[in-house]
C-alpha cells in the first residue's frame, strides 16, 4: 500500500507544479502597436535625475573646421619683415594692417582632398613723410592646400605685394620702377589645439621685382590657464623663429636675416564668449628681434643706406573674428 501511494504522489507532484496553458481565444487575434525606440534617455519615471546621463561638453572646433578668419592689427611698433626690423629713418611710429583669409567650400578638389584658400592683407605705415609711409602696404595670395597629417597642414601658392619694404628694396635698390613683387610659396603649418605646440615652415620664391629665395621657420608651445580670474583667463604663447633668406634681399645676400622671440597672451572667457575657441579674440604681444648676418650685406647692397635696425623690441595688439 505504501509502495503504490509514493509512486502516485511522484507522479502527481510535477504536474501540480506545472501551468497549464491558456485557452486559445476563439475569433481573429488583434495585435497592438508595438514601439521600436531604443531611446533610454527618459529616466524621469526609473530612476532620479542623479542618475540621467549629462550633456556632453561642446568640443572645441578644430582649426581645420573653420573657413577663414578677418584680422585688425589694431597697432604695431615697429615695421619689420618676418622679424627685420627697419630704421627709423624708413618707418618711426608703427604700423597697422588688416587681414583675412577665406578656405574655398570645396576641400576635395580634384578628389585628392586638396582645398583652396584666398588670403589678403592692407596696411598702412604711420609716417608719410618716411620713405615707406608715402603708399599702402597690400598682398593677395592664393593657394592650394592638403591636411596632410593630423594637425599638419601643406600648401603651394602664389603671392602678390606691393610697398613694404620689398617693394621699396626692389624699386630703389634692385632697379625696378615699381613698388610690387611677385613669388611662389609653400608652407609646412603645424597647430595642436590639445597639446598646445605649434610652428611653420615657410619658403618663399622671388620671380619678380625680387628675385632669391627666403624662409621663415617658426616653432611655439602654448601654455594654458597661466592666469585665471574667476570667469576670465588667458593662455601663453612663446615662440622662437629665424628668417634667413638666398639672394632675396640682393645677388650676394646670403645668412640669416633676424632672429625674433614672442611672447603673445591670449585672454578668454569661461562661457566660451571669447578667445579660445570663441569666434572673436584679442591678442597683446610683444617680440624681441635681432638682425642676422645679412644686415651688413644688405647695407652694402643698399650702397650704404641699409635698411635694417640691429635690435627691437616691438609691440602690438591684434583682434580678430574666426568664421
Amino acid at each position: 500500500m505504501t509502495k503504490h501511494a509514493f509512486l502516485a504522489l511522484t507522479v502527481a507532484i510535477p504536474a501540480l507544479a506545472t501551468e497549464f496553458p491558456p485557452t486559445i481565444p476563439a475569433g481573429p487575434v488583434e495585435y497592438s502597436s508595438v514601439s521600436y525606440d531604443t531611446s533610454y534617455n527618459n529616466y524621469d519615471a526609473y530612476a532620479p535625475a542623479a542618475y540621467a546621463p549629462a550633456a556632453p561638453a561642446p568640443m572645441p572646433v578644430a582649426s581645420s573646421d573653420r573657413r577663414g578668419y578677418v584680422n585688425l592689427n589694431v597697432y604695431t611698433a615697429d615695421y619689420q619683415v618676418r622679424g627685420m626690423g627697419v630704421k627709423d629713418s624708413l618707418s618711426k611710429y608703427g604700423t597697422s594692417s588688416l587681414s583675412a583669409s577665406y578656405t574655398l567650400p570645396n576641400r576635395n578638389l580634384l578628389g585628392m582632398g586638396l582645398h583652396q584658400r584666398i588670403s589678403g592683407e592692407y596696411g598702412v605705415i604711420w609716417d608719410a613723410s618716411c620713405p615707406l609711409g608715402d603708399t599702402p602696404t597690400a598682398r593677395l595670395s592664393y593657394a592650394l592646400g592638403k591636411e596632410i597629417f593630423p594637425n599638419l597642414v601643406a600648401e603651394i601658392g602664389y603671392t602678390f605685394r606691393h610697398g613694404g619694404l620689398e617693394g621699396f628694396m626692389a624699386r630703389n635698390f634692385d632697379g625696378a620702377s615699381h613698388r610690387a613683387t611677385q613669388e611662389i610659396v609653400a608652407s609646412l603649418v603645424y597647430n595642436d589645439y590639445q597639446k598646445g605646440f605649434f610652428g611653420k615652415l615657410e619658403a618663399g620664391a622671388g620671380f619678380y621685382g625680387l628675385t632669391g629665395l627666403y624662409f621663415d621657420v617658426e616653432a611655439g608651445y602654448r601654455f594654458t590657464d597661466v592666469m585665471v580670474r574667476g570667469n576670465v583667463g588667458a593662455d601663453l604663447e612663446l615662440s622662437f623663429g629665424v628668417a634667413p633668406s638666398h639672394g632675396y634681399w640682393g645677388s650676394d645676400v646670403e645668412g640669416v636675416d633676424a632672429y625674433r622671440i614672442r611672447a603673445a597672451l591670449l585672454p578668454y572667457t569661461q562661457t566660451g564668449s571669447f578667445g579660445r575657441d570663441a569666434r572673436a579674440y584679442v591678442k597683446p604681444w610683444v617680440q624681441c628681434s635681432w638682425s642676422g648676418s645679412n644686415a651688413a650685406k644688405i647695407d652694402r647692397a643698399a650702397d650704404g643706406a641699409g635698411p635694417v635696425d640691429h635690435f627691437q623690441i616691438t609691440v602690438g595688439v591684434d583682434c580678430g573674428l574666426n568664421f
